[in-house]
């Protein structure tokens, strides 16, 4: 029986470094995967952020196009009152 137990010693190693290498690939697997997730969010966040900028373009043109000439309408008559209050005072 004692020649059997380093057999049987070298059948455990031997399972364990087997199962030790299979665990470091699945964490390599885990790694790569993950690498591959962070990139598609920085992707993701980038997109997101220049599509918040691109927006918020849009309506602050589509506000100063609608309230602009509104705004100009209102002013002109003291726009005019100015320019012509200060030629005649010269």
């Amino acid at each position: 029986m004692a020649i059997n137990q380093p057999d049987a010693q070298n059948n455990f190693e031997t399972t364990v470094l087997s199962e030790l290498r299979q665990i470091n690939q699945r964490l390599d697997q885990l790694k790569s995967n993950l690498e591959k997730v962070e990139y598609k969010f920085d992707t993701y966040q980038k997109a997101s952020d220049s599509m918040v900028r691109l927006a918020t373009t849009i309506i602050v043109a589509a506000a100063t196009v609608a309230v602009l000439p509104s705004a100009l309408r209102g002013i002109s008559p003291l726009i005019n009152a100015l320019v012509t209050g200060v030629g005649s005072g010269s």
